[in-house]
């Protein structure tokens, strides 16, 4: 019960407060941006106890409406998804969370509430609930795979309400696995709207957004 209290009542203002500074007004136009960072090589770190390469591509923000929040690392739930590989244990430790937005005319507050959106294993899906379908445009809706920067960002992102308003700053990267987990790669998307190779089923899936997070504004606070 104390428990529920402080997840479902204390925790958002207690560490915004504790947390987070006072932030600057979103945005009015929810977009995205994308910045080269050009000589990037491959180089090592650490997260969460798995060594890993990683190159930075470009510099990114998104100013949007989050529509679905997924957090993987959990004992049991990283365990029972590791029977198709042992590469779970590794994405899971440094992607513990996902984050979907969406942006532009398909985040407008009389379209958005016209899609439902799910999320199944790091894919973000979406259906239409009345028959005036509303926009849907790919190039407005990110499935972001979040490496947090800090302790603080994962905060922010715990206090995270699903229909509410955010800002994401951070880095494009590209990453691998190293040792046992040298044959896991992960690339990220580079354009708005990219599509994968992988497809889940017979349809055709975006390429996802891997993000190490620096920044995130979220109900007039902001962590670094």
């Amino acid at each position: 019960m104390l428990y529920a209290v402080w997840i479902y009542g204390l925790r958002r203002p207690v560490w915004h407060t504790l947390f987070g500074k006072e932030a600057e007004p979103p945005p009015a136009q929810m977009t995205e941006t994308w910045e080269d960072s050009a000589g990037q090589d491959w180089q090592k770190a650490t997260v969460n106890g798995y060594d890993i390469l990683y190159r930075v591509r470009k510099k990114y923000s998104v100013s949007g409406r989050v529509v679905y929040i997924d957090w993987y690392r959990n004992i049991i739930g990283t365990w029972y998804r590791s029977a198709s590989g042992i590469g779970t244990y590794l994405y899971d430790g440094v992607v513990p969370v996902d984050v979907s937005v969406i942006h532009g005319a398909t985040a407008a507050e009389d379209n958005r509430k016209k899609i439902k959106f799910s999320h199944e294993e790091r894919l973000l899906l979406w259906k239409y609930l009345y028959k005036d379908n509303p926009v849907v445009n790919r190039d407005e809706i990110n499935n972001n795979h979040i490496i947090p920067a800090s302790g603080n960002i994962v905060r922010a992102l715990k206090t995270v309400k699903s229909g509410e308003p955010v800002y994401l700053e951070g880095y494009l990267i590209d990453w691998k696995g190293t040792g046992k987990y040298a044959g896991y790669e992960f690339y990220t998307a580079l354009t708005p709207g990219e599509i994968s190779d992988l497809k889940a089923g017979r349809s055709v899936t975006g390429l996802c957004r891997q993000i190490y997070l620096t920044k995130v504004s979220v109900a007039g606070r902001v962590f670094e």
